[in-house]
């Protein structure tokens, strides 16, 4: 007997979900454990597991749609099963917000029409182009990255630069935001309501480049990673926020909790949005664990292979915006935090050592704290402790 595949709830907050990316074709194989379709949640992207065993008899949810959790959207079972056929029929082209018999919600174009990649129908969506438009100046061939590519550029073009008047009747372009997006936004919402203060300081990483110079002369042959200033950064932020417990701390209505555990979030962009992972039991973990976990969830960013326990109990946020050449940067809070830590930019200054003019390797640390929880001495003796533990990381790095 057929079995309906459900989305499931992924995350607490989560009321509904893009199909991102089936990962079988209808008539395959699936068993039980297997990934079968990827779905943007308002965390990130997960692969969903089959709970059966089974063939993927029909999907009834195209790449691209939302729809809310506990809706079927594929059907699994022995072959010849039978599926409803009130079950099986795809949302038309153009359809919003029309329920189907299982409630199933459709809020965007149905891309079934139009042969793309996964990757072209991504940058279609984030560029608000329609692949159908796309296949005109293509014809019937399947749409490749590089298709939507010229595309856009052609557009773009043909727009000119004088304004939204040069593309001719419409006055702007309508991007609806995806769960994640969405999720962001209500977030930022969240942490605009905080009373928040910033502090910064300089920090010579003179010491810290040494020894980064030095562990990494085996470290790439024994890890089978580069080890990166994040990497060096992570351990010592954690040890710092043992000495500070404010800075890994919550407020609530019936009072402040302070978490014993310290479980560090760090901020990674994804060609979706910016996610926050999470490193639990960060300062229980050596420096080669510590880099080794941050990898890992690396990899799971890059590929939007995250599961939801990787995003979830976060107690402090670290972003290194230096990698990108910023030099300050002020970050809000991420809720319910009380504190985010932004490293800025490596840049030489020019000091006077013995009487003569030297050039030492410098950067910009800045923390926003919640001020109801930290008040700025607190978020003082943070940037002073962290500082001198950058500045003589063999103290606790070895």
């Amino acid at each position: 007997m057929a079995t309906q595949v459900i989305l499931p709830k992924l995350t607490y907050e989560m009321e509904e979900g893009r199909i991102v990316e089936w990962l079988c074709e209808e008539g395959n194989a699936v068993a039980a454990g297997q990934a079968v379709f990827v779905v943007e949640t308002d965390k990130a992207s997960i692969e969903v597991l089959a709970e059966e065993a089974g063939i993927l008899l029909r999907v009834l949810v195209p790449i691209d749609a939302t729809v809310p959790v506990g809706a079927a959207v594929a059907w699994i079972g022995a072959p010849g099963d039978a599926i409803p056929e009130a079950e099986a029929v795809h949302p038309p082209k153009e359809q919003e917000a029309v329920g189907s018999p299982q409630g199933i919600t459709v809020t965007t174009r149905d891309p079934e029409t139009v042969a793309a990649s996964p990757v072209a129908r991504r940058l279609a969506r984030e560029l608000g182009i329609d692949l159908e438009d796309v296949q005109k100046q293509v014809g019937q061939k399947r749409i490749r990255e590089a298709d939507v590519r010229a595309y856009a550029d052609a557009r773009s073009t043909a727009m000119g630069t004088d304004g939204p008047e040069a593309a001719g009747d419409a006055e702007f372009e309508l991007i609806k935001p995806t769960p994640l997006q969405r999720a962001m936004a209500s977030h930022l919402s969240q942490a605009a309501a905080i009373p928040q203060a910033s502090a910064a300081c300089e920090v010579n990483l003179t010491s810290l480049e040494l020894l980064r110079s030095e562990l990494s002369t085996d470290w790439e042959a024994s890890h089978r990673f580069r080890l990166s200033f994040t990497h060096l950064l992570a351990p010592l932020v954690a040890l710092t926020l043992e000495s500070c417990p404010t800075l890994n701390a919550t407020w609530t209505d019936e009072g402040i909790r302070l978490y014993r555990t310290i479980n560090l979030g760090v901020a990674m962009a994804s060609d979706r949005g910016l996610v926050v992972p999470v490193v639990r039991g960060a300062n229980q973990l050596s420096l080669a664990e510590i880099a080794s976990e941050i990898v890992r969830l690396q990899k799971s960013t890059t590929g939007n292979r995250l599961h939801p326990q990787d995003l979830e109990g976060g107690t402090f946020t670290l972003t290194n915006v230096g990698m990108l050449g910023i030099t300050l940067s002020i970050p809000l809070l991420n809720p319910p935090q009380s504190g985010i830590l932004a490293i800025g930019a490596k840049r030489a200054q020019l000091v006077l050592k013995n009487g003569q003019p030297v050039t030492i390797p410098v950067t910009l640390i800045t923390v926003t704290f919640d001020h109801r929880v930290v008040d700025g001495v607190a978020a003082a003796a943070f940037l002073q402790r962290l500082k001198e533990l950058m500045e003589n990381p063999r103290s606790v790095l070895g």
